[in-house]
């Protein structure tokens, strides 16, 4: 019987074996065809990591093969290396690479029937169980498969800027490229006049560096657009049927290297692969051209090309949201990023999946915020808006200034703008070029030699959070200072509270020597003895001493507690200004020694408040205590695992993170500061959270 033809029972019939069967294998089917039209390849886990050994060490996980078959590995299993091929041959694995293939297949194990204890009875049914199994074949994956990585522009390299906004790879070499991958040989995926213009663009030494960044940063844009957009059309062309002698997915191929010993490579595997309707449906195009959102994205980048040029010398009118250069689709303002000064490591990344264990989403329009790729703080990472500094290239620097410090101030931040000679912008630390600001940035304007505007740039207010690892070290002996401070501050206001009670005393003395000198004067003026009185005045003369020492003391306390309670504790420079050289990880990847320093942090930052007088905060008792409480969670999951004893992932370990620095804010806004840098605590939490997973 065919597969999908199944049997109908009605009263009274008998049944046979091949019936049954029959209605068996019809359900087992529809079972599959329900699995192919979900996907192929590794759904989830099932990835591979090289031990100590040495081994091979293979997740749990969960893939479909060929069939529509579903591959369930529930346990983890290890490999030892050197592995052992075995005699099992597959027609998507090629023997020639070298190396060894990890192959996950389904298993159907049958146990044998049980006896019969009845009269007349003529057997059991077979018990079959569908289980998997692990192979290690000679060789590595080919054939038909979503391969992305292969993809020739992923072997190309954005450029980058070095601070006077000039390219330190050649622009022409990758704008080439591109046009190259966009011409597509006789079947052009944009517009042709487009790609026309696109090839005609250039930079030169005598353009302003504002004009170059801004080219750059373009060009760059043009590249992650049109990576977007062929990773679309890949996985619209990956097949539905894929036919197989033998089902199974490859999970990955582990081969010897050099030195490194063996490396597990997860780029040769069957990596998930959703199926057309999925992509169709979750892209937004249309049936005649799925990709349209991606084609016509990258089409307005190309047509909307404008780079800043100097114009006439004219009175600067105050910053727009979208400045001169950015790209519109709809209602929306497309800025150009300016790449970074730093090299940009792992960034093809940010368009394929490897070592993703799931690509259960369709490609992101990674080429409208290129920041994710450059590794830079985003512009909005305070919840202000961007605003545009092309507009004043060939502009009088000290007279745009003028212009955003009045503008930023009504925005309600206090403004900084830097109007610094174009060559000096280097040496600013944490500077950036850039074409557009926050209000809460540091503004860099770097002019030539009449004064007028060459360059723009910036220092992202958020850096700081960026370098919580460098400033942690500092951050912690301010802390310990100011646990010296006020141990020393409450050592005064005991050795106050002894003064005063000597002082009342002193006082007390003090009126009882003047009645006695009264009494003195009254006897002088009967008997008159000079030495009786003189000794009564030197007396007095020490009294009035002591009590002005004690006054002087009092001064210096009011003095103590003036600056404690007015100003704030500034972190010393930390080396190269607090710059980082190399990308950092995202918060969301915080590392174990970290989290247990930011422990260790807001145990002398609580102890520091508590030794102060208290506050008049009635709460401040119970903000102490939930610090406490958060600090030790953030302890226990910096060892990795909870208290419970389940292992503690980077997401959790970020969030405990976040959550003991939020309690510490609290506590210390609670202690009393200033309302100001309240708002500054609260800004750069909100930024931490931004960042999470």
């Amino acid at each position: 019987m065919p597969e999908n033809q199944y049997p109908v029972f009605v009263d009274g019939q008998t049944l046979t074996a091949v019936e049954l069967n029959d209605l068996r294998g019809y359900l087992h089917h529809r079972d599959r065809l329900l699995g192919r039209l979900d996907g192929f390849g590794i759904n989830a886990g099932l990835g591979g990591l090289v031990t100590d050994g040495p081994s091979l060490a293979i997740q749990p996980g969960l893939g479909i093969d060929q069939t529509g078959e579903p591959l369930l590995l529930a346990d983890g299993q290890t490999i030892p290396l050197p592995p052992t091929a075995e005699d099992v041959a597959y027609d998507f694995i090629e023997a020639g690479p070298g190396g060894f293939s990890i192959v996950l297949e389904s298993v159907d194990t049958v146990e044998p029937a049980p006896d019969c204890g009845e009269d007349g009875c003529a057997g059991h049914a077979e018990l079959h169980t569908r289980s998997v199994a692990l192979h290690v074949v000679a060789g590595r994956v080919t054939g038909g498969r979503l391969d992305f990585a292969a993809e020739p522009l992923l072997g190309v390299s954005p450029l980058v800027l070095d601070a006077h906004s000039q390219p330190t790879t050649s622009y022409t070499q990758l704008r080439d490229a591109i046009a190259a991958r966009l011409s597509n040989g006789t079947h052009p995926r944009v517009t042709p006049e487009l790609i026309g213009r696109l090839q005609a663009t250039t930079i030169t030494t005598s353009d302003p560096a504002a004009t170059t960044g801004y080219t750059c940063g373009w060009l760059n844009m043009v590249l992650f657009a049109a990576l977007d957009l062929l990773r679309v059309e890949a996985l619209l062309e990956v097949a539905w049927d894929r036919p197989t002698t033998r089902p199974g997915i490859v999970l990955g191929w582990i081969h010897p290297e050099g030195s490194s010993g063996w490396v597990f490579d997860c780029a040769y595997r069957h990596a998930w692969e959703p199926p057309r309707g999925f992509t169709e449906a979750l892209l937004g195009g249309t049936c005649i051209d799925p990709a349209g959102s991606f084609r016509e994205g990258l089409e307005a980048l190309l047509a909307g090309y404008a780079p800043p040029r100097p114009g006439p010398v004219t009175t600067p009118d105050p910053p727009r949201k979208c400045p001169v250069g950015s790209i519109h689709i709809g209602d929306r303002c497309i800025r150009i990023t300016y790449p970074p000064v730093h090299p940009i490591p792992g960034w093809p990344l940010k368009h394929y999946p490897i070592p993703k264990p799931i690509l259960r989403k369709p490609p992101v329009e990674t080429w409208q915020d290129p920041a994710t790729i450059y590794g830079q703080p985003p512009i909005e990472v305070f919840g202000e808006d961007a605003f545009g500094l092309t507009d004043y290239v060939g502009a009088r620097g000290d007279q745009v200034a003028a212009v955003l410090d009045q503008f930023i101030g009504a925005q309600g931040a206090v403004a900084d703008v830097k109007v610094v000679a174009a060559d000096a912008v280097a040496g600013i630390a944490g500077y950036s070029p850039d074409g557009a600001f926050a209000p809460s940035d540091t503004i860099v304007l770097g002019t030539d030699a009449n004064g007028s505007i060459v360059s723009t740039g910036r220092v992202a207010a958020v850096r700081n959070v960026r370098t919580v690892a460098s400033a942690l070290p500092a951050a912690l002996g301010a802390a310990q200072d100011a646990q010296s401070a006020a141990t020393e501050l409450r050592g005064v206001a005991g050795g106050l509270q002894t003064r005063i009670g000597a002082t009342e005393t002193a006082i007390g003395g003090i009126t009882t020597r003047l009645g006695s000198l009264q009494g003195d004067f009254t006897q002088l003026t009967d008997t008159l003895k000079p030495s009786t009185v003189l000794t009564r005045l030197a007396a007095l003369e020490t009294d009035v001493g002591q009590f002005t020492q004690i006054r002087n003391r009092l001064d210096v306390l009011d003095g103590k507690v003036d600056v404690i309670s007015r100003t704030r504790v500034q972190l010393p420079d930390l080396p190269g200004g607090g710059v980082i050289t190399r990308p950092q990880p995202a918060v969301s990847s915080v590392d174990p020694t970290l989290a247990a320093g930011i422990a260790d942090f807001t145990d002398t930052a609580i102890g520091a408040l508590r030794a102060l007088p208290t506050p008049d905060n009635a709460h401040f008792t119970r903000y102490a205590a939930a610090a406490e409480h958060a600090r030790d969670q953030l302890r226990q999951a910096a060892t990795g695992t909870s208290a419970d004893g389940d292992a503690v992932d980077a997401p959790t370990l970020a969030h405990a993170a976040v959550e003991t620095l939020g309690t510490l804010r609290t506590l210390i806004k609670a202690a009393g500061v200033p309302a100001e840098a309240g708002r500054q605590l609260d800004a750069q939490l909100r930024a931490l959270r931004k960042q999470l997973p």
